[in-house]
């Protein structure tokens, strides 16, 4: 089925940046994952090619649309589309007429800035029992002891791991290793490069996004307040809720079954950051909204991979890695505070 896209009624996001002491423009950005075709008061003005950024200008204070310019992934450059020599002046509509995506369920949108908050979910703070029993006689899970008690907030979390067509859109760059599936998790990406997709996503849509807490990020893999007690993110079974041993690389998100939350792919795909310096864990004694040490060396990540054993991709378990480092089969999710 054709879909048609305006974006004159389709504002959602955009961010204020300086053009002139007395002017300002907003824009905003969307990652195209299939070839598109461009409509400008219904005439095609270009063909966008994959993985470029459509780019709408707007007039400070306006939804009025004033400039539409094509960020060409492959060359690097941004390639005006409107207006151009001969174009009529004046207000107008962007349509994306894409009539490619019969093999996609989801909209554009759900891939762009457009959609992160109906891609959330709010997560309703709670008390739990955070790793692994000292009994359990589990390989590798000494790591995940002692279990202690947590209590959290309420906070949003995102359904689906960040994707490439996401990182595309902010960062204009796509550094995944399995790269050509933009509904696949970005990959390849530090700690660090992660915070300043961050900072620009905030500035982008003028809300606090941030990466969950290792507390918070198995809170909502094991279902939160609705948890059935599961080891794996949503099942027992990881077939059935995650990517393993693959060695094909990663998939495109949210193909499993979501956990108890409707939270994608947390048990296998890609490993996620977490914003916590990783550390043993402090003892039995009960806490409230734990945010780590004040520092450390690794960085922690969490939930398991599409290379790894099923056994990595239990709820509990945990791993580490230089804030500096990147790997093929590590990404992250979303966080936003729940005021």
């Amino acid at each position: 089925m054709k879909r048609i896209l305006q974006l004159v009624i389709a504002l959602v996001f955009f961010s204020s940046i300086g053009v002139a002491q007395k002017s300002a423009l907003s824009v905003v950005r969307l990652c195209l994952h299939t070839e598109t075709r461009i409509k400008i008061n219904g005439k095609v003005k270009t063909v966008v090619k994959a993985g470029d950024t459509l780019k709408t200008y707007f007039m400070a204070n306006t939804d009025v649309p004033c400039k539409v310019m094509v960020y060409e992934h492959s060359t690097g450059k941004n390639k005006l589309i409107y207006p151009k020599e001969g174009d009529s002046k004046g207000s107008f509509t962007v349509d994306i007429d894409d009539e490619s995506r019969a093999k996609y369920t989801d909209s554009l949108m759900a891939v762009s800035i457009f959609n992160l908050q109906t891609d959330e979910v709010l997560v309703k703070g709670g008390s739990y029992l955070m790793g692994l029993n000292d009994t359990a006689d589990i390989e590798g899970g000494d790591e995940a002891r002692p279990q202690h008690r947590v209590t959290l907030d309420n906070f949003y979390i995102s359904k689906y791991e960040v994707t490439q067509a996401l990182w595309l859109a902010v960062m204009d760059s796509n550094p995944s290793i399995h790269k050509d599936c933009y509904l696949c998790p970005v990959d390849h990406i530090s700690w660090e490069q992660v915070q300043d997709f961050i900072r620009k996503l905030n500035t982008l849509t003028n809300h606090h996004y941030r990466l969950p807490t290792e507390a918070e990020w198995e809170y909502a893999a094991r279902g939160g307040k609705n948890s059935n007690g599961y080891y794996y993110s949503g099942s027992n079974n990881i077939d059935t809720v995650g990517w393993y041993r693959n060695l094909d690389g990663t998939r495109r998100v949210g193909l499993k079954k979501a956990n108890e939350l409707g939270l994608y792919d947390m048990s296998g795909n890609v490993s996620e950051w977490c914003s916590d310096w990783f550390d043993t864990y402090p003892g039995k004694m009960p806490v409230i909204n734990p945010i780590g040490p004040a520092n450390g060396f690794l960085k922690v990540i969490r939930g398991g991979n599409s290379i790894g054993l099923a056994e990595g991709c239990y709820i509990f378990m945990r791993g580490g890695m230089l804030p500096t480092f990147s790997d093929q089969y590590v990404g992250f999710r979303l966080v936003r505070d729940a005021k």
